[in-house]
């Protein structure tokens, strides 16, 4: 009975070590968010490596600096909307680390104010052309697991449009006047942002 006993305990501690490895999230880096560039880069090279490498949208609008801090994930020959990415459900709006909007000074962003700090992005989509877009307060995260929507600072719908080229890998621009853009697969948004 002894040896049943802790037969049964070792497959329990293994399928809750195999378990737990199967739910394990990479440590967040702060060089990931960080306004120094050098710190980016940093590690940008060191995550080079990933199917979905670390890229960054960065602008100056007037005295404030944005930037959003994203991995690029790829169409390859993929379903993505409805498929890939879920209808209707929280998205990190890239892969690996959630997204990450990042302000130094207050902004308005489709006219709602916005305190200086750093913001989870996350996106809902749908397949209707109205999406809606969330800042968060809880950025540090991987993927969207730990989202929380009581953290959530604002959110704001945004109309999507199709295009006829192909954007093959994710990508986030900030024009000089604050229009952030979006792009995936034929699949495209924007979004006002401005100094408070």
């Amino acid at each position: 009975m002894k040896t049943e006993k802790k037969i049964g305990m070792m497959v329990m501690m293994t399928m809750i070590l195999v378990w737990g490895a199967s739910c394990h999230r990479q440590e967040y880096s702060r060089n990931y968010v960080s306004a120094d560039s050098a710190d980016f880069q940093h590690y940008k090279k060191e995550a080079s490596n990933r199917p979905s490498p670390p890229a960054r949208a960065d602008q100056m609008l007037g005295d404030t600096h944005v930037y959003i801090t994203y991995s690029q994930p790829g169409v390859k020959d993929r379903d993505i909307w409805g498929d890939l990415v879920k209808y209707n459900k929280i998205w990190r709006t890239g892969a690996n680390e959630a997204t990450v909007f990042s302000t130094d000074k207050a902004l308005q962003i489709e006219g709602q104010s916005l305190p200086a700090g750093d913001y989870a992005l996350y996106t809902i989509p749908s397949d209707s052309s109205t999406w809606e877009v969330i800042l968060n307060r809880k950025y540090d995260v991987w993927g969207a697991y730990d989202y929380e929507k009581e953290l959530d600072a604002l959110r704001f719908t945004v109309t999507t449009s199709k295009v006829k080229e192909l954007q093959e890998r994710m990508n986030f621009e900030i024009a000089l006047d604050g229009q952030v853009t979006f792009a995936w697969e034929y699949l495209r948004f924007s979004f006002a942002v401005k100094p408070a």
